[in-house]
């Protein structure tokens, strides 16, 4: 079984202005239970707002997280993480007609592959850990209600383990999140980032990024919302990794 190797796989833009490579962090492919068509989100590293090519001053100084998510070729969905939250800023859908598809250009995608194998329990994850295999997870969710199956993907960056009691714990991201609560078509709304956590392959718990009131009305964009959803974890390992 082949999977993107992480880590080497970019998103790399082609524009005159500014052509960005960006690091493939997570993919997510969306399935509509009914017709059975896919559709690809890819979420890449984030950065931190900054004048491009400038003589001095790179950062803003009025700074934010800036993180976008491809999807299909045909949308950029970014998240702009200002603290304070400026709401109205923080999701944007940029199309071909936008401007950052103007200065970005068309994207390419730059996907290696590796084989990987199962894992099949939890003494192979904990074998696997000490032994330094690059580590990859996968969870698949089902919303019959929404008719939607999504499978996100992502690589491992932090695990836990107990060898005396035979125990592991994933906690890692971001990750692309899936709000089934919303409609899919409504990519502003849909389209989240979390963490994820599991130690069991039926249940994970997600933390999501939203609005969060810390005082007053002072309102950031902070990981504060915890779901905890039924859906099937893998775990896989790369055994020679380059």
């Amino acid at each position: 079984m082949d999977f993107i190797d992480y880590g080497h796989s970019y998103i790399q833009t082609s524009g005159p202005q500014n052509a960005v490579r960006f690091l493939i962090e997570s993919q997510m492919e969306l399935i509509d239970l009914k017709t059975g068509q896919t559709k690809e989100f890819f979420q890449v590293a984030s950065c931190k707002s900054e004048n491009t090519f400038a003589r001095e001053n790179l950062f803003k100084k009025d700074n934010y997280n800036f993180l976008p998510v491809f999807l299909d070729r045909e949308n950029i969905i970014i998240f702009r993480s200002f603290v304070p939250l400026i709401e109205e800023q923080y999701v944007s859908v940029d199309d071909k007609t936008s401007q950052t598809w103007k200065v970005w250009g068309h994207p390419s995608f730059i996907l290696k592959k590796v084989h990987v194998e199962l894992l099949k329990n939890a003494k192979e994850v904990i074998m696997a850990t000490h032994n330094g295999c690059f580590l990859i997870g996968r969870s698949q969710i089902v919303n019959e209600n929404a008719g939607f199956e999504a499978i996100i993907e992502y690589p491992i960056k932090t695990m836990n383990t107990c060898v005396e009691t035979n125990m592991y714990q994933v906690d890692t991201g971001p990750v692309i999140y899936p709000d089934f609560e919303k409609n899919p078509i409504c990519l502003h709304e849909f389209v989240k980032i979390a963490y994820i956590a599991f130690n069991k392959d039926d249940f994970a718990e997600f933390i999501i990024e939203q609005p969060t009131q810390i005082k007053d009305s002072i309102v950031i964009p902070h990981f504060s919302e915890i779901r905890c959803l039924s859906c099937k974890n893998f775990l896989y390992s790369i055994k020679d990794k380059p």
